[in-house]
């Protein structure tokens, strides 16, 4: 069963004003006011480099969550990753400070992703495309943070393939 992760409203402001806005047509208009005082056609490719890392951005952000045979696979584009049930405590919606001032992940224009720590969580691994309808999974190696679409259904869907014993809230705190 495969659960979308789809943008939040201030993700898709900032991946379009900053990314596109400023990523691409910053340079690209640059690039053209270059060649005509210049007439260099050259610097025509000066915006590619910058449309190469938002391509390479926006394929490392989470574009799904899928409930597979043996686990919950994070899709990307590329590195995927999959979590398996029986690595997986329990899960919830219960909101939860994540990131950190020590946050060693990437924060990016279609998402976040990657390690973190603070206080008062532990380590935590983030997987997220919008900040509003997180869902919280609880492994041995510390919580893993998804966002997807339908985050209700995702935690019904999710609880019905844990093996039992797993419960639906964390059995630790800190």
């Amino acid at each position: 069963m495969h659960f979308p992760a789809s943008l939040g409203r201030r993700q898709r402001l900032v991946a379009g004003v900053v990314g596109i806005g400023l990523g691409f047509g910053l340079p690209f208009l640059l690039s053209v006011v270059m060649v005509a005082v210049s007439g260099e056609l050259s610097l025509l490719i000066l915006p590619l480099p910058f449309l190469g890392a938002l391509w390479i951005i926006q394929g490392l952000a989470p574009s799904g969550y899928t409930l597979e045979e043996d686990g919950v696979r994070i899709e990307r584009r590329w590195i995927r990753r999959l979590i398996l049930y029986n690595a997986i405590l329990g899960c919830d919606r219960q909101p939860r400070s994540i990131g950190g001032l020590l946050a060693a992940g990437i924060n990016n224009l279609f998402g976040s992703h990657g390690t973190r720590w603070n206080p008062r969580i532990g380590w935590h691994y983030l997987a997220i495309t919008n900040t509003d309808d997180l869902v919280f999974l609880e492994t041995r190696g510390g919580f893993v943070v998804l966002s997807p679409a339908d985050p209700d259904a995702f935690v019904s869907a999710l609880r019905a393939q844990l093996p039992a014993g797993s419960s639906s809230w964390p059995t630790r705190s800190s």
